[in-house]
Order: structure tokens, then C-alpha cells, then sequence
């Protein structure tokens, strides 16, 4: 008879697997609280980012993928199982235990036990591509049979009269919720060419033998705001409808609250399950300000409200203090990561900064955890989706309102260094949301941004690894015309100076435009130095920007015009050594770029700046200034919508405004201010704006007038203990937000103007 479990999109054909998940769930100590989802593929779970394909060490360059895994030990002819699961459908929880199981469709012969170990996986693997030797079509495993932790996370009995065996691999998953990349799990026998096998359902059955993960867990609020008042704070949050099946009697009854001043409550600091924390005390670096278990959805943080001796006491006006808030069910099971050694970062984050007038209170719209220090300025589509890449190989995408995360991060093979575009899908040639990016494992990806699978993954020369650094730009085909968008985007090779390359790739499909790529020294091309730029694309001039470096200032091109339909090179200058992307003008007739600089001898060492107005028909240089604040950060800015342009830009001590009017006989810069910043990033505004936004080592964004440089008004993001350098800003025009990233691995978003 077929049962369908209560559980949302979930069935099961055999009455007895819930029976075993109950028992097994009533035998761990303690008692597991909450709620459990089980992930496996169905007509209605696709697991369309889950994957699996068995390794084959007799045939170590065959990518198997079918209706079965195996799992074997021989002599010469091993075989491991690689599986990976989905987990976007719960999102924003703390786990509290995850069960994999695998049905066995042939047990092994033997009548003896034998032992399989399920290890985490630490390479990143295509299904359609791993084999034995290779995780990806063209780079081959460390170690052949695939890349593992070197102990397992569990271990498992099977023989031959298994029907399935099951492995607690709790700690994984919770590492994957908690900034760790998922790469899946590898089964392997744990004896040595005992000549035993053993043949389990995979994915692609898409049934009852499938692999599944039971994950059992508690949500996180949803909803969380901060309202400063005068010596006030307060908060407002949602307690989650369930989505799984509820375990035993367990509901939600209610959240804690800690409270730390001047910097985020560390990730470390975790009530303990089921404890239950008194008012006042301390758990790690926050103080508990609010513990319910009547299920209220509101706390202000006052005088009345809040009677703890200091640092706990009540709200101070002019300083800011950050809440991170916990659900927990009626047995104390709290929404963090609790077991993983390194604490739980992902929770639900705010904070606000009390003041006696409503100018001086301050808020933040959302803080969300990214577990990296990346200071890209985060990519947008604004109103929607805000997309974090990190060097811990993650990216990660913000729902722009909430900031809760659209899914669990993406797991990539490199570091991510650079801004990775987001196109939304009434613009892009796929029909999708999509985010396309480079990181240095050479590959390039194009991952819907609202599930988080991948359209394509290449490596655009075939064989061997390209060095990248910077970002991708995306030519649209609803602006440009043509068959399709194209991806453009340059090598980082420190080995050559004359060889480095440019490509463009069918945003469809990754495949090289007919013309890619361009190579350095080849031909009639001049030599091309690394690029560590993002590329410009100029609608108005049908051309793509890219800026390289030029050997130390020797005499090649540092700037680069290009045909984007035929690869043409339209138009080179030499300008020294750059590595800040272009900006281009409103009207599409002034570009603007910066070089290094250069301090003298043969390293290259970046010195004062050179800014640069160029004519972007010819190519040729309108304008140029010698800076005196060190190298430019990141790239330059254009507001106006005609001549004279505003240019801004940071360089080591300050954010400068030049006005320049490239309309003239001979355009000259001209300074108009200089306002000096800690460590200032990359500036951002745009034309209409009054205020020009700057972050800072100081832990703040800057908010400057954009008339006369004043500082006018600054939003704290952390000037605690743990005070964060502040990265390069966006700007959401749709809902009137900045967002910024910091070094205290958090992202967070503010209302504009402050």
C-alpha cells in the first residue's frame, strides 16, 4: 500500500522507512525538536541542483551516471558513490540532524557486515563530467577517486540483507548552512579490496530508491526590522509557518534575544539546546535582552523593558547596538548552527542606533551573513536580488527586501574576487534571472539566480587552467541586437606580459563567439599584460573597454577598444600599468580611466595615479591629471548628463570631485574638493543624486555632499570591538538603498539618504 507522509512534496512508497526515521529520531539523545523535511527527488522536488554519478576506478576516465550507484572494493577496481543534495527548499534554518540513506537495489553477497564511510567532498565535480581521474571535464581530482576529508563524518553497516543503509552526517550539512561549500559526500568501503559490492537507486530513478536526506531543523524568523526611538529600540519579527512535518508535540513557542554594543554578536556566541538562558546573562559576546515562550512578535528594547546592569542595560542614545534573534521550539532547539566548532554565523541579524531626534536615529534594513571577507561591491538587480561572491568559493544571493537568502550559497570551484553581474530576465537573451561569473579556477559560470543552478559551466580554452581575477561584463541583446548576450572578460597570467587574453562567450551557452579569443603577441595583436578589470561595455560607440596592465609601463597597450561582433581591435593607448575598470559617460562621450601609478624601480609598485579623459571614438586621450593621493580605488565615476562631467574618485587618504568639460577646444581637470577618509572605498552616486557614498576603515559609509564634499551624515555598520573595513558600495535606486560588505564577513543594507 502506498502512505503519502504529511510532509510537503514528499512520498513515500514504503510505510516502514518512516517508521525506521522514527525510531531513529526517538533514539538520539537528546531527543531531536522541531520540525523534518526529507529531500529526494519526486515529481514534486526535482532536487534540480542535487546530483550523483558513481567513479570507476577500471574505467577511470567514464563519467557513469544512470539509474544506479555503486559502491566496491577491488583490486584495481574500486568504485565510490558521489552524491550531492539540494537544499535550496530550506533556505534559512539551523539543523539540528540530516540522515542519509541509500536504498540498496543489490545488496552485497557476502553474508558478513560490511562497513561504508560517507565522507565530505572538498573539490568542486560536474555530474556530467566526473569520472575517476577528473571532477571537471579538463581538471583531475588531487587524488584520483575523488577528493575527501581525510576522516569520515560517519560510518555505516550493509550486507546482504540490507535494503538500505543510513549515514548521520549532521556535521556536514550544518558546515553547508554555515559557510562551508557543499560539494556533496563520497561512499566508499572502508576495507581493502574485500570484493565486495553494493548497488543503491540514484538520483536520476527519481523514485523510491532515490538517495534522500532527512533534515531535521528549526527556522529563523522572518521579517526582522529595528525602529531607534529616543533611548529606544524596537524590533519586530515573524514566527514562520512550518514546512516540514512537525517532530513529536514540538512548536514554536518564542525567541531569545542577544544584544551586543558597537559590533555584531560574534558567530560563536549560541545558546546551548535546551538551556534556556537567564535575562541578563551573557552567552559569548551578546547579553540576553529578551527571552518568550508565549510566541510575541515584538520587544522594545528601554528603560522599562530592559532592566540588566550595563553593558546590558537599557539603550543609550548615540550608540548602536546589534540584536541577533533566535527561534526556539518548546524544548529550547534554537535556529543557529550549534554544533559546528566555529560557531553559528546565519541568524537573524539588525541593528539600530537610539537618538533624541528622529535625523540622528539610524537603522539597518537587514544584515546577512556571508562568512568572507570579500569588499566587491555587491551585484544587483535592483529591487530584487543583491549577489555576494566571497574567497571561501561561495555566492551568494540576497532577496534585496528581506535579506534573507534565496537559497542555500552556491557552491563554485575558486575564489570569487570580483563583481558578478545579475541580469534580470525580461533583459536577458536566456528568458532567465541570471548571474554570470569568473573566479580563479579558471571556469566560467552562468547560474539562474532564482534557483541556483547552473545553465553552463565552461572552461574556454578546453584544456588547462586560466588565471582570472576580474569580473565579467554582459553586452545585452535586447539592447545591442544579435543572436544572443555576450560575456566578456580578460586573463590574470602573471607568467606572460605579452600574452594574457580576451573572451567573449555566448551568454546562451558558453560557447566562444566566433571571434574568441583575442591572445597577446599573436599576429597582428599587440602584447596584452594581465587584466584584472572588469570590462566596459559602450552601447553608444558599439565597442567593449578593457584595461590591462603594460609590462611595468613599457611601451604597449594598457587600454583596449573592441569590436564586440567581430573582435576587431578598434582603438589601443598606452597608459602604464592599470587595473581599475573604465567609466563611461551618460551620453556615451567621455570615457575615463585611471592607471597605477607608478613609484619607480622594476616591481611595478603602484604609485600616484594618472586620471585620463579619453575620446571614446579614436580612443585618443582628451585629458590627463597627476594625482597625489596614491593609486585610484577600483575605478572612477561620471555624473552629469552632459559637459561639464563630474569625476570622482578615492585614492589612499581621500574621495576627490574634478569637473572637466570635454565639450571644450582643450578639457582640462579641474579640483573642486577633497574630503578626507580612513581608507576610503571605491565612491558611488549617480546622476541626480545629491550625495556621493564612500565606506572606510573607520566601520561607516560616508555620506558627502555631492555639491561640496561635506561629510554630512555617516551610517555606522561596525565601529565595535570587531570594527569592520567597509567595501566598495551599490546603489539600489528601486528601493532607495545602499549595500555594502565588510571585513567582519557580514553584508548589510541602509536607506538612502541617511
Amino acid at each position: 500500500m502506498d502512505r503519502q507522509r504529511p510532509v510537503i512534496g514528499i512520498q513515500h512508497t514504503d510505510w516502514r522507512r518512516w517508521v525506521a526515521l522514527a525510531l531513529a529520531l526517538l533514539l538520539a539523545a537528546p531527543v531531536i525538536a522541531r520540525e523534518t523535511i526529507v529531500l529526494q527527488k519526486s515529481t514534486t522536488d526535482t532536487q534540480a541542483r542535487g546530483a550523483d554519478a558513481t567513479l570507476l576506478q577500471v574505467t577511470p576516465t567514464v563519467n557513469d551516471v544512470g539509474n544506479t550507484l555503486t559502491v566496491a572494493s577491488a583490486t584495481g577496481a574500486n568504485q565510490h558513490a558521489i552524491l550531492e543534495f539540494d537544499l535550496s527548499r530550506i533556505p534559512n534554518v539551523g539543523i539540528k540532524q540530516a540522515l542519509l540513506t541509500l536504498h540498496v537495489i543489490t545488496p552485497p553477497v557476502t553474508a558478513g557486515n560490511l562497513t561504508y564511510g560517507a565522507y565530505d567532498v572538498t573539490n568542486f565535480w560536474q555530474a556530467n563530467a566526473v569520472t575517476w581521474n577528473t571532477r571537471v571535464a579538463t581538471t583531475a581530482w588531487t587524488a584520483a577517486g575523488g577528493d575527501t576529508a581525510a576522516a569520515a563524518t560517519a560510518t555505516a553497516k550493509v550486507n546482504h540483507t540490507s535494503t538500505s543503509v543510513q549515514f548521520n552526517i549532521t556535521t556536514d550539512v550544518e558546515n553547508w548552512y554555515n559557510g562551508s561549500t557543499n560539494y556533496g559526500t563520497i561512499i566508499k568501503d572502508q576495507a581493502a579490496n574485500d570484493g565486495a559490492a553494493t548497488i543503491f537507486g540514484s538520483k536520476e530513478a527519481g523514485n523510491a530508491t532515490s538517495p534522500e536526506l532527512d533534515v531535521t531543523f528549526v527556522q529563523n524568523v522572518t521579517g526582522l526590522t529595528a525602529t531607534p526611538g529616543n533611548a529606544s529600540v524596537t524590533l519586530n519579527w515573524n514566527i514562520p509557518a512550518l514546512i516540514g512535518t512537525p517532530v513529536g508535540t514540538e512548536k514554536y513557542t518564542g525567541v531569545l534575544i542577544l544584544r551586543r554594543t558597537g559590533s555584531p554578536v560574534d558567530k560563536a556566541s549560541v545558546p546551548a539546546d535546551t538551556t534556556s538562558p537567564a535575562l541578563c546573562s551573557t552567552v559569548g559576546s551578546g547579553t540576553v535582552v529578551f527571552s518568550d515562550t508565549t510566541g510575541k512578535t515584538t520587544f522594545t528594547d528601554n528603560a522599562t523593558n530592559n532592566t540588566c546592569a550595563a553593558p546590558g542595560g537599557a539603550p543609550v542614545n548615540g550608540t548602536t547596538y546589534f540584536y541577533k534573534v533566535f527561534l526556539h521550539d518548546s524544548s529550547n532547539y534554537y535556529s543557529a548552527q550549534d554544533q559546528v566548532t566555529s560557531g553559528s554565523t546565519y541568524t537573524e541579524e539588525i541593528s539600530a542606533t537610539p537618538a533624541a531626534t528622529t535625523a540622528a536615529q539610524q537603522n539597518t534594513q537587514w544584515i546577512a551573513a556571508t562568512f568572507a571577507t570579500d569588499l566587491a561591491s555587491p551585484a544587483l538587480d535592483p529591487g530584487a536580488v543583491v549577489g555576494v561572491g566571497s574567497q571561501i568559493n561561495l555566492l551568494f544571493l540576497i532577496n534585496a527586501s528581506t535579506g534573507l537568502r534565496q537559497f542555500v550559497p552556491v557552491s563554485v570551484g575558486g575564489t570569487i574576487a570580483s563583481r558578478s553581474p545579475v541580469i534580470d530576465a525580461s533583459s536577458s537573451s536566456t528568458g532567465q534571472d541570471i548571474v554570470y561569473l569568473t573566479n580563479e579556477d579558471g571556469l566560467i559560470y552562468a547560474v539562474n539566480a532564482d534557483t541556483g543552478v547552473f545553465d553552463w559551466i565552461v572552461n574556454p580554452i578546453g584544456s588547462g587552467v586560466l588565471s582570472l581575477q576580474g569580473g565579467p561584463a554582459v553586452q545585452l541583446k535586447s539592447v545591442a541586437g544579435g543572436a544572443n548576450d555576450l560575456v566578456f572578460f580578460g586573463t590574470r597570467n602573471a607568467a606572460t606580459t605579452t600574452g594574457n587574453q580576451i573572451f567573449a562567450l555566448n551568454g546562451d551557452t558558453g560557447a566562444n563567439a566566433s571571434w574568441s579569443p583575442i591572445t597577446g603577441a599573436k599576429g597582428a595583436v599587440p602584447n596584452l599584460d594581465m587584466i584584472s578589470s572588469t570590462p566596459l561595455v559602450d552601447y553608444a560607440n558599439n565597442a567593449v573597454w578593457i584595461t590591462s596592465r603594460s609590462a611595468c609601463g613599457a611601451s604597449q597597450p594598457s587600454l583596449w577598444k573592441i569590436n564586440p561582433s567581430t573582435g576587431a581591435i578598434l582603438a589601443t593607448e598606452d597608459l602604464g600599468d592599470i587595473d581599475a575598470s573604465p567609466t563611461l559617460s551618460f551620453a556615451g562621450d567621455a570615457l575615463f580611466v585611471a592607471n597605477n601609478g607608478d613609484s619607480g624601480g622594476t616591481t611595478c609598485t603602484a604609485g600616484n595615479s594618472t586620471i585620463y579623459a579619453i575620446n571614446p571614438t579614436t580612443g585618443a586621450t582628451l585629458a590627463s591629471l597627476a594625482t597625489t593621493d596614491g593609486a585610484v580605488v577600483s575605478y572612477p565615476i561620471v555624473l552629469g548628463n552632459s559637459p561639464p562631467y563630474s569625476v570622482i574618485y578615492s585614492g589612499a587618504t581621500a574621495v576627490h570631485l574634478l569637473s572637466i568639460n570635454t565639450s571644450s577646444a582643450t578639457p582640462t581637470f579641474v579640483s573642486v574638493w577633497n574630503r578626507t577618509i580612513a581608507n576610503p572605498s571605491a565612491p558611488i552616486s549617480s546622476t541626480g543624486q545629491q550625495f556621493v557614498y564612500v565606506g572606510s576603515s573607520d566601520g561607516k559609509i560616508h555620506e558627502l555632499a555631492l555639491s561640496t564634499g561635506a561629510d554630512t551624515k555617516d551610517a555606522i555598520v561596525n565601529t565595535g570591538a570587531t570594527k569592520g573595513t567597509v567595501g566598495d558600495p551599490s546603489l539600489d535606486e528601486v528601493m532607495s538603498r545602499i549595500y555594502v560588505t565588510t571585513t567582519d564577513q557580514r553584508a548589510y543594507a541602509f536607506t538612502i539618504p541617511f
